[in-house]
């Protein structure tokens, strides 16, 4: 079998109705959907699959269905194709769904930190003060001089996403994002996307958010993991429970090194990539970062016969 690289996607990736084909199919998604709802005191179950998308979008509901959804498609390639990935990683808040494919984190403690990680950035900034934009065609390092001359204290606008050659997402204050939309035309990128999110996440304003959440992880008991997570804060292979802990502290406000995670997994030897979880956001991206190896998104029963041969 081929060195698998799996990947789980982050927030963005949502829908209403996400996962409920597997759950009709399959009694041990049944199972799992279950469980959520009861780790979590509501009905996550009846959200997922019928909205409204306004409350799924929110980001503490945002967060625990994304991992529980994600989780539903790792489990219906583990049972019924069997296999061990080579190494994992996540976009963001994916990389919480790798941990719990680790081993690191138990299901239920996935769900319940996520959404605690969800309500905290929320509260972190207030309403309409801070945002992130995509954008598309930049350069990094063109753009890194003009965003540092133009933040100072809380008023920021820094690179939070780097997810590929040509596409960077900044964040911080909504103000300073605007001046910086306007003061980098000069830059060359092609357009500028305003995100639809509640926060300017991955930027200094979460700091307060990465203190509540340091808090939180102290109280979650923490398994052996099975495999290395390649984490978002620095791109390296990650196997200490206690370096984890403090990745995820310094993930809430430092940039998601999207590029780099992929082109590291490429160097330690995955010859294959398979997206795990809704949609094909991480797959488009791993496409254009490394472009010679197969990458496959994995959301439904029906994408397993395109990937019977690298499990065999």
């Amino acid at each position: 079998m081929k060195k698998i690289g799996v990947v789980f996607p982050g927030q963005g990736s949502q829908y209403v109705g996400m996962g409920k084909k597997l759950y009709d199919h399959f009694d041990y998604v049944r199972a799992l959907f279950k469980t959520a709802d009861e780790a979590l005191g509501f009905s996550i179950t009846d959200l997922v699959f019928n909205g409204p998308e306004d409350e799924l979008r929110q980001t503490f509901n945002t967060q625990p269905a994304l991992v529980l959804v994600s989780y539903a498609v790792w489990q219906m390639l583990k049972k019924e194709r069997g296999f061990t990935p080579y190494l994992l990683s996540g976009h963001s808040l994916g990389e919480y769904t790798a941990l719990l494919a680790s081993g690191f984190l138990t299901f239920e403690d996935a769900l319940r930190v996520t959404r605690k990680r969800g309500m905290l950035m929320e509260e972190s900034c207030p309403k309409g003060r801070g945002g992130m934009v995509a954008l598309i065609g930049a350069n990094l390092q063109k753009i890194e001089p003009v965003l540092r001359e133009i933040s100072h204290d809380d008023y920021v606008a820094v690179a939070a996403n780097i997810n590929s050659a040509e596409q960077i997402v900044l964040s911080g204050d909504v103000g300073a994002l605007k001046e910086a939309v306007e003061k980098l035309k000069g830059t060359g990128y092609k357009k500028a996307v305003f995100l639809n999110v509640s926060g300017p996440f991955h930027s200094p304003l979460m700091r307060g958010a990465a203190e509540g959440l340091k808090e939180e992880l102290k109280n979650i008991p923490t398994g052996e993991m099975t495999v290395p997570v390649v984490s978002n804060v620095d791109a390296v292979p990650e196997k200490d429970k206690d370096m984890v802990a403090d990745k995820l502290y310094r993930q809430m406000f430092s940039p998601v090194l999207w590029d780099s995670c992929v082109r590291r997994m490429g160097k330690e030897g995955v010859e294959c990539f398979l997206e795990v979880g809704p949609q094909k956001v991480l797959s488009n991206l791993v496409k254009r970062i490394e472009p010679a190896i197969p990458c496959y998104s994995v959301e439904g029963l029906e994408d397993m016969e395109a990937i019977n041969d690298i499990l065999k």
